[in-house]
């Protein structure tokens, strides 16, 4: 089927994936280096499994002149109106047309240049994030460009180019999720994550009338102080659960109100549950001391870790379980039941 596409779009094609490639020995980097990004190492595959998931669509949308990929439900009459657009339509053409092209060479002129910067400095995370960033913005501006027409050279209405950007949406942006923030916003959201995780143990062990002050993101407790330190704040969890969410989203809905909720909810889950971790770890501090969050458990000869990272192993697990059950409870379709004809009496 990839054969089949315009000889043009091929070539962009390959243009985009060697981009990809060098993109990926650039993020592998990161990913072997810190553990808050060793999930980077199966994004490739993530990716891969979503372009391959939506070929089906994708190449509807390049190959014949039938069938409009994601556009169900759409009359006739409706089609054959957009085949001949209005002038409405044509200036909303060329306005997302000019932007496509503005994303096209803006993105192309970021990544070269955060290429450039890598090669005089070396890795950083200045000329990640700027690959990351130009890559997203040259895919998804190809895509709309390069979706013109079709192999027949029947031409895409407005709405199906959308349409076939949408599809890459997942593929060009996760990137930017894979790759280390920069460390000013990185600082910035983590300490606002560490002090309302003090906050709330804090408040928490008042409540229930346990010896407890606070000092910042510092929790003194009768057997010695405890920190609520970056490792505690939960942005790891937050990280590794935007993606997850970011990825059931684009594989199970095509709604994109249903993708954005389940990107907010998995950012949700990720702050409860790693409130309830905080707690926790706080009352085993409270009871054993804070030298007990040291303390290394051991299952069937088997060594899980000290309690203060095996309980963010713990809290990741139950976050992406949750995210499941909300993939099943979005997917449910309420059916009622017919009612009955009425007889005449």
């Amino acid at each position: 089927m990839f054969s089949e596409l315009p000889r043009q779009t091929r070539r962009a094609a390959f243009t985009v994936a060697g981009l990809a490639l060098f993109l990926i020995w650039d993020q592998y980097f990161w990913w072997k280096l810190s553990d808050e990004y060793a999930f980077g190492f199966i994004v490739p595959l993530f990716v891969a499994y979503v372009l391959y998931d939506r070929w089906p669509r994708i190449s509807g949308l390049f190959v014949g002149s039938g069938g409009v990929a994601g556009l169900e439900g759409q009359k006739p009459d409706e089609k054959d109106t957009e085949k001949d657009p209005d002038s409405r339509t044509k200036l909303l053409m060329r306005f997302f047309e000019g932007v496509a092209l503005l994303m096209v060479f803006g993105g192309f002129g970021i990544f070269f240049l955060g290429a450039l910067y890598r090669a005089i400095e070396g890795q950083n995370l200045i000329t990640s994030n700027l690959i990351a960033f130009g890559f997203a913005n040259l895919l998804l501006g190809s895509v709309f460009l390069y979706g013109d027409k079709r192999s027949d050279g029947n031409r895409n209405s407005l709405r199906e180019r959308l349409s076939l950007a949408l599809l890459f949406l997942f593929p060009a942006l996760i990137w930017m999720l894979s790759v280390p923030m920069f460390s000013a916003v990185h600082r910035v959201i983590s300490t606002f994550l560490m002090n309302q995780v003090a906050v709330v143990v804090y408040h928490s062990f008042d409540l229930l009338g346990f010896a407890i002050i606070r000092e910042g993101s510092v929790l003194k407790l009768p057997l010695g102080d405890v920190g609520v330190e970056d490792a505690c704040s939960g942005i790891r969890s937050l990280t590794a659960c935007l993606f997850a969410g970011s990825f059931l989203g684009a594989v199970y809905f095509e709604a994109f109100w249903k993708k954005g909720l389940l990107v907010l909810t998995a950012m949700l889950f990720a702050f409860i549950n790693n409130i309830g971790r905080s707690l926790f770890l706080t009352s085993w501090a409270y009871s054993q001391g804070p030298e007990g969050l040291d303390a290394h458990l051991t299952l069937w000869g088997m060594d899980l870790g000290n309690i203060h990272d095996f309980t963010g192993w713990v809290v990741l697990g139950i976050t992406v379980l949750c995210l499941l059950a909300l993939v099943k409870l979005f997917s449910l379709r309420l059916e009622y039941p017919l009612e009955e004809p009425l007889h005449p009496s």
